[in-house]
């Protein structure tokens, strides 16, 4: 497509169409939720950036900037769909490959920063993290900043990991903080170094769910806090079996060591066995710390039967075109099996694949080749699409460290 002809699909959002979306946005958190937004209020041009850590983040950016309207930036597997291409181009939002360089991205962008003196909101995590703290950014986004030489907001988000806890398949109302500063003005977007714009977009979207628990009081109600969170919590804290644990209401145990645990209204984990976490960012930190450990061995390898599908039809509804063995070495993902009848051979490399993305209990997607979102549903498991993730974040950390 012409760049110019490419540019002019950057809309302003619709002014009535956002007025209506915002409407239920706030109506939406108003029930479920308990918003709370503080901070200043940006002015446009500049980028507004963000913790990721819900799919009701851009519900809670839109709401906490209302009646500004905001320049989302999503991932293009949501334009894949014809019918909510249509409302996303609409709302004026702009696609962008996931973890992948996108000059029309970039151009888009720009162009909205430049032409529609517009606030543009990016998520530079990428994807949402599980994990109740802020997940790795890549430096790509501070030399994004220094092109676009326009001030930078970060809209901070905590709280949202409690009420709306990643393995959880329902909402439970409680509070959440939407803090918004400028962080890098528009002289100090050309003047600061690369290092030094990481380190404001770092201490500024830096939380943890835990001491932010602990500091408001936060309480969680419901019976049914544990459900499925065996899902996203594979490995037990007790013995460290993998797969053991299963959950009902507010309880999870081990099948192999009987730990047992109670999570209380106010988020924290009550064990049966003295020494083990009490919350769940400290478990998450120790599961990918362990994965860290398995991954330093050159030997490292991780195999699995899967179904290959691609996104053909609509949303989470991925079309299944194959099956086959997926392996994880150092030499990176190979998939080896068939694909629309045919027998196929992928690879990707370490490095092309910065992360895998999930569906947790359910499958791993590895980033976009001929258009496609490629996805993998492990065929005897689904809850080991979580031990493919943490692998993948592992190989990215400790290489961005230098330590593989």
């Amino acid at each position: 497509m012409d760049k110019n002809k490419e540019e002019k699909l950057v809309k302003k959002p619709n002014p009535f169409l956002y007025w209506f979306v915002c409407f239920f946005f706030e109506l939406y958190i108003k029930i479920h939720f308990n918003l709370h937004h503080k901070g200043v209020k940006p002015k446009g041009p500049a980028l507004i950036l963000s913790n990721h850590t819900s799919n009701h983040d851009y519900k809670f950016i839109a709401a906490a900037h209302w009646p500004k309207r905001i320049t989302f930036v999503a991932t293009y597997h949501w334009f894949t769909f014809k019918k909510l291409n249509f409302w996303l181009r609409q709302m004026g939002v702009i696609p962008k490959y996931q973890f992948a360089p996108d000059m029309a991205s970039m151009r888009k962008i720009r162009y909205a920063l430049e032409k529609n003196n517009a606030l543009v909101f990016i998520a530079p995590e990428g994807t949402v993290y599980s994990s109740g703290k802020l997940g790795y950014i890549s430096p790509s986004i501070a030399k994004t900043i220094k092109v676009f030489k326009t001030p930078v907001y970060s809209s901070l988000i905590e709280g949202a990991g409690l009420g709306n806890a990643k393995w959880s398949r329902s909402s439970h109302k409680a509070r959440i903080d939407v803090t918004t500063s400028l962080i890098i003005t528009k002289e100090e977007a050309t003047t600061l170094s690369v290092d030094e714009i990481m380190e404001r977009i770092t201490s500024s979207l830096s939380f943890n769910d835990y001491e932010y628990q602990k500091k408001y009081n936060v309480l969680v109600n419901g019976d049914d806090k544990a459900e499925s969170i065996e899902t996203m919590y594979y490995k037990c804290p007790n013995c460290s079996k993998e797969f053991t644990l299963f959950s009902k209401g507010n309880s999870i145990e081990c099948s192999s060591c009987g730990a047992k645990a109670t999570i209380e209204n106010n988020f924290h984990f009550k064990w049966n066995k003295d020494g083990l976490f009490d919350n769940y960012v400290d478990w998450y930190s120790w599961q990918l710390d362990e994965m860290k450990k398995e991954v330093l061995n050159p030997n490292f390898k991780l195999e699995e039967e899967v179904e290959y599908a691609i996104d053909k039809s609509g949303i989470d509804n991925y079309v299944k075109v194959g099956k086959g063995v997926m392996t994880l070495t150092h030499s990176g993902w190979d998939y080896k099996g068939t694909k629309e009848g045919e027998e196929v051979e992928e690879h990707d490399d370490i490095e092309d694949v910065f992360l895998a993305t999930l569906k947790i209990g359910l499958h791993f997607e590895l980033p976009f080749k001929k258009g496609h979102c490629r996805v993998f549903y492990p065929i005897k498991n689904g809850m080991t699409s979580m031990k493919w993730h943490l692998a993948s974040r592992a190989f990215t950390e400790l290489k961005a460290e230098g330590k593989i």
